[in-house]
């Protein structure tokens, strides 16, 4: 309103002034106010010239259209209005200057309303002058995983013989320690028949810091490297970054979906047709923190729909490569050590020194270095290289490295290209490498010569007409004879389960063809398939196979297969399988006119929580699970059952996934109603070849049951709170009924009445063989 105010704002705005302490257009209008009553009281409006210059109201501000529970100090001048930067800034505004006061309509992207019966002042604040928002994020404060002290030994036997074959046998073994140093483990194997009867194969030293990412390893290790770097064996020390003990943590970039809200909006994200995420929003500009359901080209549909109920969707392509890094984040390993040689023959078989370094670090969102040196005996090999998201269309990767060796020097090239989609993928890769290229791989082979190695994949989903799957490589080497294949192969499914599995490949070097054709149908449980094949030698073969699975939480399984080429005489083989909770159990024959039998058992022995537990093989990280001594308790992992606890109350978890904050629950329906548990489910993660002891605080209890009645025997109120012995509190039910646990031999009770006033009442019990004493009628004085 120009140049005049309503009454009724006027005496809203006057009183509210005055109950604040504010002037109101000086004294006289204070007084002016005050002498009317109602509005039909109010004299006529006052001209224009009658408004005072200036009016100092508290306004409630609401940005876009969003209650901020701000009462602000406003001046009013006439159609204008003027305010603190301070409050707009504490409102949420990003507005830039030092001025104290500024008028509101001097601010680009900021409109304002005034509400005079609530006393509200609205802003419409364009999206670019509010706060960004991050929804979505994936929340928690960083909890380290959990170990205690102990010990194990895994452990396999194998006893082999038949048709006029010795009897052979070996026993492979893992001797494993865990506890705050880290885990300690060495392996190796016994045999019969052979001249060294033990071959050790690795021991090492192993030790992890979560919050860095960083593992040291000491004894006998394997090179962590790039992938266009081969990896070796050295008996020595190796420090390195580790992903694999935060699983947490997203190494690769992340697609940002952002977009602005002008007013509170509810935000969804679907992408390829599947929601994935959503959130409420304030206005201004957010960006969804949502790790996308897929590894390659995807898209996404982000749909804002505002407090009315209007809707706008935005599409956004992406691609997400997880060989890349995220910006600032960096991958290294360093190692140092003597060449190991003759694995598996030999215990302790070390050669000359050697040491290796690579890196990768993520310099933006689209790129991705590395870099790569080894040294040895008169060799030094130095790379680099690069991975590149180039937009929607895939990741490039390429590399060199040159290579010093005996006076002589070598490279070797590596390009390749890789897009994916949730229908399509395609993969292509070359390798050049020169005669006299030399590395950590390399130095101790004799065929070393120049190389060529070309390869293209490809694989598409046709839907309901199954999987299709391409593939062309391409190998020239100097000594040794070049190939060329070409190969196919189709995944069909028919009705449920049932699958027909093509596949036919093609050698150009020696103009062959060969393939095979094979149905796959569910029965019993299991799988039943058969098929035909055609070897590079043109002999046609026939297959049959049967497998029945064994159960994860014990039982039978077995399988069977026989084979025949060219209608010879058909070789076979069976084998069935018991797992039970303590060993694994293998047994089965294969032959063809003679029949050659083994048997074998697999498992673990584990001594941890003061006990010794006999187990399937323990191959990671592991739990006990204790329940304080009480038997037979149902114990799920991951929702799925293991077992129950033995006559101490404990049970072996032999397989957890390292790191990974598992779900370990307990199954309280079976106990006596004597038996309490006040935790049934823990979320737990265990650090990597560690054990770690779930304790579940089972407790009997001397329970009891009982009519609590008044002086003149009329039971008390329902709601009644009863206090046993100044300690637990209960609730009296129905018709008097109470329940009590904890009871002692003497005890008192207090009820307060849920009226007013309390009573008591005493009682005792004996020993009892019930699991609920039954103590009748108590009289509460």
């Amino acid at each position: 309103m120009t140049g005049g105010i309503a009454r009724s704002d006027l005496l809203l705005v006057s009183t509210m002034a005055i109950a604040l302490g504010y002037p109101v257009a000086g004294r006289a209008a204070n007084e002016r106010v005050a002498e009317y009553h109602s509005y039909d009281d109010l004299p006529p409006p006052a001209k224009s010239s009658d408004i005072p210059a200036s009016q100092r109201l508290e306004l409630e501000l609401f940005v876009n259209a969003m209650r901020t529970g701000i009462v602000a100090s406003v001046i009013r001048h006439g159609d204008r209005f003027q305010m603190r930067m301070a409050d707009l800034r504490h409102a949420g505004l990003l507005i830039a200057g030092d001025q104290e006061l500024v008028f509101l309509d001097t601010l680009e992207g900021v409109q304002a309303d005034y509400d005079a019966p609530r006393q509200i002042l609205h802003l419409t604040v364009s999206p670019e002058k509010l706060p960004a928002q991050r929804v979505g994020g994936r929340s928690g404060a960083f909890e380290p995983a959990r170990y205690d002290m102990g010990a194990l030994l895994n452990y396999d036997v194998y006893v082999t013989g038949g048709a006029g074959m010795p009897v052979q046998a070996s026993l492979w073994h893992e001797a494993r320690a865990f506890g705050m140093g880290g885990m300690a483990s060495t392996t190796g194997a016994l045999r019969s028949g052979t001249v060294n009867g033990y071959v050790r194969f690795d021991s090492y030293i192993r030790w992890s810091d979560e919050r860095s990412m960083t593992t040291v390893e000491a004894g006998d290790i394997i090179t962590r490297t790039l992938p266009w770097v081969p990896a070796v064996r050295l008996g020595g020390v190796q420090v390195s970054r580790d992903f694999s003990v935060r699983p947490d943590v997203i190494t690769y970039p992340l697609p940002e979906f952002a977009g602005t809200a002008a007013l509170p909006s509810t935000v969804e994200l679907v992408v390829n047709g599947r929601r994935i995420a959503g959130a409420q929003v304030q206005p201004g500009p957010f960006s969804l923190d949502t790790l996308p359901p897929i590894n390659g080209y995807g898209q996404a549909n982000l749909i804002v729909t505002d407090m009315h109920g209007r809707s706008v969707a935005t599409a956004m392509p992406f691609y997400v490569g997880s060989t890349l890094l995220r910006p600032r984040l960096t991958d290294y390993a360093v190692s140092a050590g003597a060449f190991r040689r003759n694995y598996g023959l030999r215990s302790f078989d070390y050669g000359a020194y050697a040491a290796s370094a690579s890196a990768r670090h993520g310099l933006t969102s689209d790129i991705t270095l590395e870099m790569r040196a080894e040294f040895a005996d008169d060799l030094k090999v130095g790379g680099a290289g690069a991975v590149v998201s180039i937009g929607n269309l895939g990741l490039t990767s390429a590399s060199y490295s040159r290579s010093f060796h005996r006076g002589k020097s070598g490279g070797q090239l590596t390009v390749g290209h890789e897009y994916q989609t949730e229908t399509f993928s395609i993969g292509v890769r070359h390798v050049r490498q020169d005669a006299d290229y030399v590395d950590l791989g390399l130095i101790d082979r004799n065929d070393r010569g120049w190389e060529r190695q070309t390869s293209a994949t490809a694989a598409f989903s046709l839907g309901q007409l199954g999987t299709v799957g391409l593939g062309y490589f391409d190998l020239e080497r100097e000594r040794a004879q070049d190939s060329r294949l070409v190969n196919a192969a189709w995944v069909l499914p028919l009705s449920g389960e049932t699958r027909l599995n093509l596949s036919l490949s093609h050698e150009f070097e020696q103009k062959s063809w060969f393939g095979a054709i094979t149905l796959s149908i569910p029965l019993g449980g299991g799988i039943l398939s058969g098929g035909a094949a055609r070897n590079q030698n043109g002999r046609i073969g026939l297959r049959a196979d049967y497998s029945l699975p064994v159960p994860v939480e014990g039982g039978l399984g077995w399988n069977a297969s026989a084979v025949s080429e060219d209608g010879d005489t058909p070789s076979w083989r069976a084998e069935a399988i018991w797992r039970t909770q303590p060993v694994l159990l293998r047994a089965g024959a294969y032959g063809r006119d003679n029949a050659v039998g083994w048997f074998g058992a697999t498992g673990s022995l584990v001594m941890m929580d003061g006990g010794l537990f006999v187990a399937n093989r323990v191959t990671d990280a592991f739990a006990v699970v204790s329940t304080n001594g009480q038997a037979g308790i149902p114990v799920r992992y991951e929702n799925q059952l293991i077992g129950e606890t033995d006559s101490n109350g404990q049970l072996l978890i032999p397989a957890a996934s390292a790191y990974y904050p598992a779900r370990y629950d307990i199954d309280t329906l079976a106990l006596p109603a004597n038996v309490r548990a006040p935790l049934v489910s823990q979320q737990v993660k265990i650090a990597a070849g560690s054990g770690h002891v779930i304790r579940f605080a089972v407790q009997e209890v001397v329970a009891a049951r009982g009519t609590i009645r008044d002086a003149a025997g009329e039971p008390l109120p329902a709601g009644a709170i009863a206090r046993l012995n100044d300690g637990l509190e209960t609730y009296v039910g129905w018709d008097g009924l109470i329940y009590l646990e904890n009871v002692a031999p003497a005890n008192v009770l207090q009820v307060t009445l849920p009226e007013g006033g309390s009573c008591s009442a005493s009682f005792e019990v004996g020993a009892s063989d019930e699991e609920i004493i039954d103590l009748g009628d108590l009289t509460c004085r």
